[in-house]
């Protein structure tokens, strides 16, 4: 019989094999974070205001800042089909076709793995390898991403045939003529810059599970290498939906969780980056939800004369990137001393990351196809669950900007506004003769994009629709304007999932 594992008992049994200290453990020898505000710092009274959003002009994304031709978003030198190594400065990661690497004197997998941004364990299976024994002369195939891709999915689909028949599987088990070497667990995707330091290693475990739903599209909101309800709630949506495909009976990762390559990457931050993080960043932004108290949080009057919101440090905009609560990644980062300037090294978690120079390429939205049609819920304004057909694809955390906000029986998906601006005349009582305005940015209380709501049979949007946020953090705990939010990075990939015309239905 299969035995039952709660999320956290796995999360335990993980650490033990890893070695570390459990992530509940290290949780209770942090300090005490303070209090969050009920509302979004700088937007006190103007959550007391209506507000209209418009889109802004694609011209307006970004900041205007000079970027060497080469570093420029979409004209980054992408790795030769024959490399061994990556070009200085980019992110390592695997090449994008499979590699052949002939033997020579001195190799070995793991030397072959680290020039080639791959874990020696994609190449062993890659291989079809039984050890480590390379000899010189051998041709040993490098995965490609689309390879690597084949993999996970093919390990899915073997641990999803061996749930059907466990009795079959314990069988094979039992034909097996010796015991297999327990590896040592891999922390890391990529070649190392600097050791890991031991706040990684302690949340390697259940940093691997969080990046693995992330993948797979049942998110928990900021990575943050420690349980809760929103962890339960995604780790419980995908049990429900792949039972099996988490881990082995025994309580081990599965192979496909083992075939992302780790837990973490690294992420160095390129001359490009500085497009989208401010010119002035602060080095702390406790106030928006994702640091640490050092500087007051901005004033209404500072964000409505930004006219672009970049993000206000290099530890957010990388946070974002990768998923990941700001106050985690400080964590796991001691050494960093100069965030904000290219060429600084993060480890991060294993995510695919969110590019914000690239998340509003047209269209932004799929056609709708009757053979495969589209359908989403939401869960008590917590989950946005999306389906395809009958089969879950994605499951994603959400949040309402005012208290008691929520919907009922069935709404509709409209049209998306990207770029948002928000435009208020104030206080309804006093109105100005000049508009406030929130201008563009990841950092705009509405994120980088807007879907319009509206009720079925109704073609008017809604005065509050799905969207994007600045405080992914503090989401579910400060009030703000505007209706039900996700992160900026599930909203990127929610509307690419979201024809026009899907229906919302409210559970």
């Amino acid at each position: 019989m299969k035995p039952c594992l709660s999320p956290q008992k796995v999360t335990w049994m993980l650490c033990a094999l890893a070695g570390c200290l459990p992530c509940g453990i290290l949780a209770q020898v942090e300090t005490v974070k303070p209090a969050v505000p009920a509302i979004e710092p700088g937007l006190e009274q103007a959550v007391k205001w209506p507000w209209q959003v418009e889109p802004s002009a694609p011209a307006d994304w970004g900041l205007p800042v000079e970027v060497p031709v080469e570093a420029q978003a979409g004209a980054m030198p992408s790795k030769p089909a024959g490399a061994t190594s990556p070009a200085r400065g980019t992110p390592k990661g695997p090449p994008a076709t499979m590699v052949e690497h002939v033997v020579v004197k001195g190799d070995s997998l793991i030397k072959i793995a680290n020039a080639n941004g791959v874990t020696v364990d994609q190449i062993r299976i890659f291989n079809d390898l039984k050890n480590d024994r390379i000899v010189i002369g051998q041709v040993v195939k490098v995965p490609g991403e689309s390879d690597i891709k084949t993999m996970v999915d093919a390990a899915l689909a073997a641990e999803k045939e061996a749930a059907k028949d466990p009795a079959k599987n314990k069988e094979k088990t039992k034909k097996a003529p010796s015991p297999v070497r327990e590896e040592p667990p891999v922390l890391i995707a990529t070649k190392p810059h600097r050791a890991l330091p031991p706040a990684a290693w302690g949340a390697a475990s259940l940093v691997l599970i969080q990046a693995f739903l992330d993948r797979q599209g049942f998110t928990i909101g900021p990575i943050d290498g420690t349980a809760g309800p929103v962890y339960d709630a995604a780790y419980k949506a995908f049990e429900k939906a792949h039972p099996g495909e988490l881990h082995t009976p025994e309580g081990q990762p599965s192979a496909a969780m083992k075939a992302i390559g780790g837990p973490y990457a690294e992420y160095v931050l390129t001359a490009a980056d500085m497009r989208w993080i401010s010119p002035h960043p602060g080095s702390d932004v406790s106030g928006r939800g994702k640091g640490r108290a050092a500087e007051p949080p901005p004033t209404f009057e500072e964000l409505t004369r930004e006219t672009f919101m970049a993000y206000r440090s290099g530890w957010e905009f990388v946070a974002e990137r990768f998923h990941a609560a700001e106050s985690f990644l400080r964590h796991i980062n001691p050494g960093v001393k100069n965030p904000n300037a290219p060429g600084a090294v993060f480890l991060v978690p294993n995510v695919v990351p969110f590019e914000i120079e690239n998340a509003l390429t047209e269209p932004l939205q799929p056609a709708a196809d009757p053979q495969a049609p589209i359908s989403a819920s939401m869960l008590g304004v917590s989950r946005l669950v999306i389906r395809r057909g009958d089969v879950v694809v994605a499951s994603m955390p959400v949040s309402a900007a005012r208290p008691g906000l929520h919907g009922r029986k069935i709404w509709k998906i409209l049209e998306v506004i990207p770029r948002p601006v928000f435009t208020s005349m104030g206080d309804p009582a006093a109105p100005k003769t000049i508009p406030y305005r929130f201008h563009a940015g990841p950092n705009n209380p509405a994120g980088i994009l807007w879907i319009n709501l509206a009720k079925s049979g109704d073609p008017k949007p809604l005065p509050y629709g799905l969207h994007g946020t600045s405080i992914p953090g503090s989401m579910t705990k400060q009030e703000s304007i505007g209706g039900f939010r996700m992160t900026n990075w599930d909203i990127a990939r929610a509307v690419r999932l979201l024809p026009a015309g899907t229906e919302l239905r409210w559970e």
